[in-house]
């Protein structure tokens, strides 16, 4: 048997490394992670310095928990050394650097690697860290503040406390067009009003479970601002009673609103560009229910009538049932609304506002429907009523069902639109359980075929939500 000719490495030449460089730099595209990328500068000579010259780059997206738990190797020096030489390269400007940190590592270490970041003129700073010192607050350094080239900034600080320099004022952002903040408490001043007072390009801006103890109604006014994300989560309530809830939005050309977390005032003012609302205020006990709430929410919607999208929950709608001269404040119409996305009950009361909203749309194309499991009990609205054929729209084309399993009293929702809907195109189901899927799919969609239909040409769509 001939033995196999030795390999070209075995000859002195390394094949794969006297490549060109475009087709060097499509393998280190393929490679998943910033670590793995830097990590071939290590094979040769030939590839020390070859990510640098990646068609995306420079873009540095560094993770410790990925790297400490997934490299052997790594310690928490080491990685701290990874970072550092990964910036070195003054020469090169940064587009973008991602950075999670987690505990590990002291304040000033962290503030030292953002300061490279910024001498390299970093367009997107996105951080998460938490510093490793209980006693140790985070404050925002001037060299961030001032930084010109700065267009992104994401600042996840894991409830953190977290200062604003004392002269921040003559320092301010001037090229911000992205601001995102994520569990930053901020005790000594308001949050929200330096940004939306000293970001003169700010277009985005996001909240999510940030705490501002000295005010009870965040202010949120921009001439700018585009996208605004409010999100906070339940399980704050029980540990801070007195986490602001309470909105009021004056920012004209406004086109997206997200509201997500607990009920309190919502008020916007201006907002004749608004195209999309989310609006999904969780009630902590029916106790913070109250018809002068209803009426704040009845008022809402009627300066945000004319948006195209509209997203409401379950406690939204329950608000609006007992609100105080419901019938006054309920808007006549919504004109322009194509899409609205509703999670309800299927009892009588929710239901009537629900089919109010249907009345009110004369325009509306697609209705997204989640009926909470908790509330299909056996008493249901009887959707065959009358009075409910009279009101229902005849411009649908699309219904969807969200996280559906199958239950009676959807598939009744189901048969009703589908008896009434002369313009539906589409109905669709997305099932929430992989098994009830497999199981059940298949024998609904043949029930659903030999109803009545009013929609000689519409189409039955079942399949698995995403996980």
């Amino acid at each position: 048997m001939k033995k196999s000719k030795a390999s070209n490495l075995d000859d002195g030449f390394d094949f794969i490394s006297n490549m060109p460089d475009p087709i060097l730099q499509l393998i280190l595209q393929g490679l998943p992670t910033t670590e793995e990328v830097v990590r071939t500068s290590i094979l040769s000579t030939r590839w020390r310095y070859l990510w640098t010259s990646l068609p995306h780059f420079p873009s540095l997206n560094i993770d410790s928990e990925r790297v400490l738990n997934h490299y052997i190797m790594f310690s928490k020096k080491k990685f701290k050394d990874f970072v550092s030489w990964c910036l070195a390269d003054k020469t090169r400007d940064l587009d973008s650097f991602r950075l999670c940190c987690a505990t590990y590592y002291k304040v000033s270490t962290v503030e030292a690697w953002i300061k490279a970041a910024i001498m390299r003129k970093v367009k997107s700073l996105d951080l998460t860290y938490c510093p490793k010192s209980e006693n140790e607050d985070i404050t925002l350094p001037h060299y961030v503040i001032s930084c010109d080239s700065l267009e992104v900034l994401r600042l996840c600080l894991c409830r953190r406390a977290f200062h604003f320099p004392a002269d921040y004022e003559s320092l301010w952002f001037r090229a911000l067009r992205v601001l995102k903040l994520e569990s930053v408490y901020c005790y000594d001043k308001d949050l929200v009003k330096p940004f939306t007072r000293f970001c003169p390009l700010l277009e985005e801006l996001t909240l999510i479970d940030c705490f501002v103890k000295v005010v009870d109604t965040i202010i949120v006014e921009s001439p700018k601002i585009k996208i605004l994300v409010i999100r906070n989560c339940k399980d704050m309530y029980s540990v801070y009673n007195d986490l602001w809830s309470n909105v009021d939005v004056s920012c004209p050309e406004l086109v997206n609103f997200e509201f997500v977390g607990r009920r309190g005032e919502i008020v916007i003012d201006r907002a004749a560009s608004l195209k999309k609302a989310v609006i999904l205020p969780e009630v902590i006990s029916e106790r913070n229910l109250s018809p002068n709430l209803g009426k704040i929410f009845c008022e809402l919607l009627a300066g945000i009538s004319h948006v195209a999208s509209l997203s409401i929950n379950f406690y939204f709608i329950q608000c609006i049932n007992i609100a105080r001269d419901r019938e006054k404040c309920f808007p006549a119409s919504f004109p322009d609304l194509k899409t609205l996305e509703v999670t309800t009950s299927i009892d009588a009361f929710t239901m009537d506002v629900l089919l109010r909203f249907l009345k009110c749309s004369p325009n509306l194309e697609s209705l997204n429907l989640i009926i909470q499991k908790e509330h299909l009990g056996t008493e249901y609205w009887a959707l065959d009523k009358p009075r409910t054929r009279l009101i229902i729209t005849r411009h649908l084309k699309r219904v969807k069902f969200i996280g559906f399993s199958g239950e009676k009293q959807k598939l009744d929702i189901a048969r009703c639109l589908l008896k009434h809907e002369t313009a539906l195109e589409e109905m669709c189901f997305s099932w929430c359980s992989e098994v009830k899927y497999h199981e059940k799919s298949v024998k609904m969609v043949n029930i659903l075929s030999k109803f009545c239909k009013a929609s000689s040409t519409v189409k039955l769509i079942s399949f698995l939500e995403d996980q």
